[in-house]
């Protein structure tokens, strides 16, 4: 782990390069695990490259994907929000390059850098909104407001504000199922509802949002 002397000032845009030389980089095979429930929160995770997915159990024991993080975020997030211990799965679905930085060395940051707070307390706010809006949409939304909602919500991480169309990174059936906690059949029935609606659009590089306005009005519904 390197040492580093913080300035007295560190605001949300870096964030990452405010912790990335504080950690140790990890490399983890596909379909590994950088951590499952129960284990110890040592640590917060920053993903250099490959992808990550943040999983949980429905009580029917099926997968729930919470996230796919993607290069460039950060995860682990409880290692900072007060629980002891990691509360989902964090699966490699590529070959992934992560840097580890150790709790104690985030909770030092903070002392040399109050400000660094500020940032780590959106991001942790950002994360739980993001479980509890997706444990909701399972709870209480049909299969086609899931899905609308989670390829929007994806959509959002790749762009910057809204634009008429909007690209989604490429995902396969059976993932997109683990996030809205569907049938993999059922999910790629709507996906070609979807599609024959002109609504998205299917490439091997990843999905375009053809009518976003549209789609909100259905992860609305």
């Amino acid at each position: 782990m390197t040492n580093v002397q913080l300035g007295e000032d560190v605001g949300p845009g870096s964030l990452w390069t405010t912790l990335e030389p504080l950690g140790e980089v990890q490399l983890f095979r596909r379909h590994s695990y950088i951590y499952t429930p129960g284990q110890p929160a040592h640590a917060l995770y920053l993903l250099q490259s490959g992808q990550v997915s943040l999983q949980m159990l429905s009580t029917e024991g099926r997968v729930l994907t919470v996230k796919v993080v993607e290069p460039g975020q950060i995860f682990g997030h409880s290692a900072l929000d007060g629980g002891e211990r990691y509360d989902t799965y964090a699966e490699a679905l590529k070959p992934a390059r992560v840097v580890a930085v150790p709790r104690a060395a985030v909770l030092q940051a903070l002392r040399s850098a109050p400000t660094l707070g500020s940032a780590l307390i959106e991001l942790i706010g950002q994360h739980r909104l993001t479980v509890s809006r997706r444990i909701d949409e399972v709870a209480f939304k049909s299969v086609p407001a899931r899905l609308a909602s989670v390829l929007l919500e994806m959509s959002e991480d790749q762009t910057e504000g809204p634009r008429p169309q909007q690209r989604v990174p490429r995902r396969t059936h059976q993932q997109l199922a683990e996030m809205i906690n569907a049938y993999r059949e059922t999910v790629t029935k709507v996906i070609n509802q979807f599609r024959d609606a002109r609504l998205l659009d299917i490439d091997r590089s990843g999905i375009t949002l053809l009518n976003p306005s549209r789609l909100r009005e259905l992860a609305q519904s």
